[in-house]
């Protein structure tokens, strides 16, 4: 074979090695991080019409982390579409809401709207923390197979 292409692949490797080592050189691998947005905040916890069958719980659950201040559940339910035409809405800790599966009516229950055809919440929440936002139908499913409900409620709070 000739000397001339046996050094061809030693120089292309060399020339490869050398533009490597120049493009790295003096640049650092970098990371950045989008700052929080300041103000405040909403995120839509529940909104529109949901369907919470009889002799059930309907669970939705949220966090709120330990950079969130002034922070609150507000907005409101509404009963439609037949007897018995009620409900109960409770906000409560995920500690509060594992009890309550196991016995409803615990302490500690941030908000209890009691049995009512409509309410509005509006509850602050001072602890960091998984919360549940249950709504539960106590009727039994020969009165109604499920309860229809019209909401609207928000996670509120401002990062700092």
């Amino acid at each position: 074979m000739n000397k001339y292409f046996r050094t061809i692949p030693v120089i292309s490797f060399v020339v490869l090695l050398s533009i490597l080592c120049s493009c790295s050189s003096g640049t650092q691998a970098s990371t950045s991080t989008t700052p929080l947005p300041t103000g405040p905040q909403s995120s839509p916890l529940l909104d529109g019409n949901i369907s919470v069958t009889a002799e059930t719980n309907l669970d939705n659950a949220f966090v709120v982390t330990a950079n969130m201040k002034n922070v609150s559940v507000a907005g409101y339910f509404e009963c439609f579409g037949g007897a018995p035409n009620h409900i109960e809405l409770y906000l409560m800790d995920d500690a509060t809401y594992k009890k309550f599966l196991q016995k409803p009516g615990v302490p500690n229950i941030l908000y209890d709207s009691q049995l009512m055809s409509s309410a509005d919440i509006n509850q602050a929440i001072t602890t960091p923390g998984t919360y549940h936002l249950v709504f539960r139908n106590i009727s039994p499913a020969t009165l109604s197979p499920a309860q229809q409900v019209k909401t609207t409620i928000v996670l509120n709070w401002t990062y700092y």
